[in-house]
């Protein structure tokens, strides 16, 4: 499996194939309007948006094709400095055809790496409901929800509440 793909840093070359990434496997989710509406802005300026201090954004490629399959980004939460040490997994995505194959894990596995070299220690990561497969994979990393945001939430309904998930000590 390791010599099937390849993880690296967004460039220039990959920026529009990652935007494409994102949006298609995205558009699906009926909350693609209001929880992952600062996903679609970040989409405007990956190159930017990653670019500065306390960010990285990996793309996951597959060797045999050269096509971006995959994709995640590190960055302080909210857009705190990054010394408050308060980091965020943001826009992971696999394409569909690839899922199920340990690449998730290896996305998430390298930004947490990443955040830990950045200095931060505790990473934040938000998800739609219908997304339970990488909940799953979240809780494997030793995610926990944060439920308060969700009670807080409920009057948005059920299906619109994003899920908050915390992993602290790393």
């Amino acid at each position: 499996m390791s010599d099937e793909v390849s993880i690296e840093d967004l460039s220039s070359e990959t920026e529009g194939f990652v935007m494409d990434l994102i949006s298609r496997n995205l558009q699906g989710f009926e909350e693609a309007g209001s929880v992952l509406a600062a996903t679609f802005r970040r989409l405007q300026n990956l190159t930017g948006t990653y670019g500065v201090e306390g960010a990285r954004f990996f793309v996951l490629r597959d060797k045999t094709s050269g096509h971006c399959i995959g994709a995640a980004g590190i960055g302080s939460l909210h857009g705190l400095p990054p010394s408050e040490g308060l980091g965020e997994v943001r826009d992971l995505v696999l394409e569909e055809g690839f899922r199920g194959r340990g690449y998730g894990t290896r996305l998430l596995k390298r930004c947490i790496e990443e955040a830990k070299r950045l200095g931060y220690r505790s990473l934040y990561l938000e998800t739609t409901p219908q997304m339970d497969k990488a909940q799953k994979l979240f809780t494997r990393f030793g995610f926990r929800p944060v439920t308060q945001a969700q009670t807080d939430l409920r009057e948005a309904g059920p299906q619109k509440v994003p899920g908050y998930f915390i992993l602290e000590s790393l």
